[in-house]
C-alpha cells in the first residue's frame, strides 16, 4: 500500500499538534511490512525528524527553508508538489493534511482529517473564513472517508456540512512521550527565575491568549510569579501592546520556539499549564502536560472537557471572573492540585500514538 501526505499543514506551521499528528502516523506506518509512505515537505523547517524516518518506508521530499511559514510558502510548495506528483505514479491512499485537494496527485481513495469547526463558529475571528468554508464545502462530499480527531468535530462536520456519518471515523490522537533534557533545563533556568504559569503553541484569536494576560494581571500573580509563553512564534505587536497595558512586561516571558526536550522541561517544572481556548478539536498540550505531572486550567468548551474527561481545572472562557476564579484555585489549592496530577496521568495514559496508528491503518484498508 503506498500513502501519500501533502505539504499543507506544514507550509502553514513548523510545529503544532497538526504536524505531529503526521509525524506520529508516518513513524508508525514505517514499522508496518506492506506499507510505504510519501511526504511531500517541500520547502519545511519543521521541527519534527521527518528525514529520520527509514527512506525504505518513508520517501520524504525537503527543501531548506528559504521562505518562513505562511501562504507565500504554500504556493511555492503546492506548485512544486503538483510537478512533483507527475512523476509518482497512482497512490493507494491520498490523505490530505489540510482541506484543500492538489490536483495532479493521482490516487484510488482519498482521505482527509476534520479538526474542528473553530472557523464555522467563530467566523469574525477569520479574515479568511469565506474562503476556508467554501474549500470545506467543496472537498467534504468528494472524500472516500473522513477522520474526525474527537466526537464533537465529528458532529460538528455533521451538523454543520451535513456529512453522512457513516462516511466518518472518529480515530482520537496519540500523546508523545517527552524526554527531558539537562541541556534545555539550563536554558530554562536562564529565562525563568520564578515560579510560572505556562502557555503553550500558536495565539490565534480564538486561543484566547488575550483572556489569560487579563486573568494574570487581575488575579494580582504577576507580582509572584511569571507566565512562560512557549512556542507559537514571537509576539505579535497586539500582544505586546496589552502586556505593556496591563504591566506585564517584566512577568511575561516569551520563548518562540520549542524543541520537545525544552517543552518536557517546561511542563515539568510549571505551577499549571493554562488552557484558555474558545474551541479544540482536541487539544494536545493538556494531555502532555499531564504526562509530566503538570496540572492543567483548561476552557469547558468542546472538545477539552471530551479529551481530558476529569482531569483539568475548568472555567468558562466566556466568563472573566470564572477564568480569574479557577486560576486562583489551581495555583494555591494544594489538595486539588494532588487529585489533578494523579488524574491526569490516568487520563493521559489512554491516548496513543500507537492505538491511532492501529486504527487509521485499519481505515485505509476499509478504503483500499
Amino acid at each position: 500500500m503506498r500513502v501519500f501526505y501533502d505539504h499543507q499543514v506544514f507550509s502553514l506551521q513548523n510545529a503544532g499538534g497538526a504536524s505531529r499528528y503526521f509525524y506520529e502516523l508516518m513513524s508508525f506506518l514505517a514499522t508496518v511490512p506492506d506499507v510505504q509512505t510519501e511526504l511531500l515537505l517541500g520547502i519545511s523547517g519543521t521541527v519534527y525528524p521527518f528525514r529520520a524516518l527509514p527512506s525504505s518506508k518513508a520517501r520524504v521530499t525537503q527543501f531548506r527553508e528559504l521562505l518562513p511559514p505562511g501562504m507565500l510558502r504554500y504556493v511555492a510548495n503546492e506548485i512544486l508538489g503538483n510537478f512533483a506528483a507527475l512523476s509518482r505514479g497512482t497512490m493507494d491512499i491520498y490523505h490530505l493534511t489540510l482541506y484543500m485537494r492538489m490536483p495532479m496527485v493521482r490516487a484510488r481513495r482519498v482521505i482527509t482529517t476534520h479538526y474542528d469547526c473553530t472557523h464555522e463558529r467563530f467566523p469574525h475571528l477569520f479574515p479568511d473564513v469565506k474562503k476556508v468554508l467554501w474549500a470545506r464545502k467543496m472537498l467534504f462530499p468528494k472524500m472516500d472517508a473522513i477522520i474526525c480527531i474527537s466526537k464533537s468535530a465529528q458532529r460538528d462536520l455533521v451538523d454543520f456540512y451535513g456529512v453522512d456519518p457513516a462516511k466518518t471515523r472518529v480515530i482520537y490522537l496519540g500523546v508523545s512521550p517527552l524526554t527531558r533534557s539537562p541541556e534545555d533545563a539550563k536554558t530554562l533556568r536562564q529565562r525563568v527565575r520564578r515560579e510560572y504559569l505556562l502557555y503553550v503553541g500558536m495565539r490565534a484569536s480564538f486561543k484566547n491568549f488575550t483572556g489569560l494576560l487579563r486573568a494574570f494581571y487581575e488575579t494580582e500573580l504577576k507580582h509572584t510569579m511569571d507566565l512562560l509563553v512557549l512556542g507559537g512564534g514571537p509576539l505579535t505587536a497586539d500582544e505586546k501592546d496589552s502586556i505593556a497595558k496591563w504591566k506585564l512586561s517584566d512577568s511575561v516571558i516569551s520563548m518562540p520556539r520549542a524543541n520537545d526536550g525544552l517543552l518536557a522541561e517546561a511542563y515539568a517544572g510549571a505551577r499549571l499549564l493554562v488552557y484558555p481556548s474558545w474551541n479544540e478539536g482536541f487539544g494536545l498540550p493538556p494531555l502532555e502536560a499531564m504526562t509530566l505531572g503538570c496540572p492543567v486550567l483548561a476552557t469547558n468548551r468542546p472538545s477539552v472537557p471530551e479529551i481530558c474527561q476529569d482531569a483539568p481545572f475548568y472555567f468558562d472562557p466566556a466568563d472573566q471572573a470564572s477564568f480569574n476564579d479557577a486560576l486562583l484555585r489551581a495555583v494555591h489549592d494544594d489538595d486539588d492540585r494532588r487529585q489533578a496530577v494523579a488524574r491526569g496521568r490516568q487520563v493521559a495514559a489512554q491516548y496513543t500514538w500507537e492505538k491511532c496508528g492501529e486504527q487509521t491503518l485499519a481505515l485505509y484498508r476499509e478504503c483500499q
